[in-house]
């Protein structure tokens, strides 16, 4: 079937799971450095 009606484990990254989710939308524990929780981001610089 075509992407719009596809399930969203086959679905276009806009549509996808968090888990499955570009860098922008992904949950914080897998965010880039610069979306990290604050104890992460110091243990970075420090």
């Amino acid at each position: 079937a075509p992407a719009e009606e596809a399930p969203a484990e086959e679905a276009p990254a806009e549509e996808a799971p968090a888990e499955e989710a570009p860098a922008e939308e992904a949950p914080a524990e897998e965010a880039p450095a610069e979306e990290a929780p604050a104890e992460e981001d110091s243990k970075e610089k420090e």
